[in-house]
């Protein structure tokens, strides 16, 4: 995953630098440096999905889940930021980031099946049921014409004066979001489906980007990594029940089996990575928080850098 500073994307040539410099020139009398800066990191995603696009026909694969990832970081992102923006605006740009985001789900899927396809011999090329065609012409220019939209409303997003207080409200809604979800699915075994555990990966995927963007403070690189660590245990979960689907539209039996018990060995390590991660009150997280804020103020300037 591309790691690069705010100040190093200031200045990228092309395109993207300099459209990231008019809509800091642009901004530089309006709210905070804090705004500014989740702008400029709003912006950059949304401008480095074009390129993701542009790479389509040469590496699809790759293309796809870079898109994907920047997309899921913009909404995840929006979410910290959520309360300066005004709603219309909000909406329509996070609408866009999930059509972007969803623009080439079938060929993804059909990328994790090819993988996952080795594991088990007794699923053969017909029971898959899936080709890993490449994105047609329609769907590419649909979505390049979606994230220059995407590109043209992040540019004029207008934060006003974000606070700190603002983004850590932001963030302890996602964490109270993923440790409810957790909390919901021990102790309910038979609510532990497909749909449930997709769902709440949704808040860890979203607890991850945030602690990325926000790593120089107290915490928050160890919450990332927990984050990165539950998202993959719970993204496998996803890839063996889409497989599982297809697996069982064919009739194969055997292999349907030894999904199955792969989907059971699973749950104790998600859960013990879940543990990891949301272990922690909110309150705790809180107060953690507003200590580095109040005490390490050279510490929080650094924050916002990296994404």
């Amino acid at each position: 995953m591309e790691m690069c500073s705010l100040d190093a994307r200031m200045e990228v040539d092309g395109h993207s630098g300099l459209a990231s410099m008019r809509a800091m020139k642009e901004h530089t009398h309006r709210g905070s440096l804090l705004s500014r800066r989740f702008h400029l990191v709003l912006l950059h995603l949304a401008e480095q999905a074009r390129r993701d696009l542009d790479a389509m026909a040469s590496r699809p694969e790759r293309a796809i889940h870079a898109l994907r990832t920047r997309m899921k970081n913009v909404r995840a992102l929006f979410l910290l930021v959520k309360s300066r923006i005004p709603k219309p605006a909000r909406k329509a740009a996070a609408a866009l980031a999930g059509r972007l985001k969803d623009a080439f789900s079938e060929q993804r899927d059909a990328h994790v099946i090819a993988a996952l396809r080795a594991k088990f011999p007794s699923l053969d090329d017909s029971a898959t049921g899936r080709k890993s065609a490449p994105p047609d012409n329609g769907a590419g220019k649909s979505a390049k014409a979606d994230a220059s939209s995407l590109i043209r409303k992040v540019s004029k997003l207008e934060l006003h004066v974000l606070t700190w207080a603002d983004v850590f409200d932001g963030y302890l809604r996602s964490y109270r979001a993923g440790r409810k979800a957790m909390k919901a699915m021990k102790a309910c075994e038979r609510g532990q489906t497909a749909k449930a555990f997709h769902k709440w990966r949704q808040p860890v995927k979203e607890m991850f980007y945030q602690s990325q963007v926000l790593q120089p403070l107290d915490g928050m690189k160890q919450r990332r990594s927990a984050a990165e660590r539950l998202s993959d245990r719970l993204g496998e979960m996803h890839d063996l029940h889409l497989l599982h689907a297809t697996a069982k539209r064919s009739r194969a039996k055997d292999a349907l089996k030894e999904i199955a018990k792969q989907q059971r060995a699973l749950i104790p390590a998600i859960f013990r990575a879940a543990e990891k991660l949301f272990g922690e009150r909110p309150r705790e997280i809180e107060r953690a928080l507003d200590r580095c804020v109040k005490f390490h103020p050279l510490l929080v300037s650094q924050a916002v850098r990296q994404t």
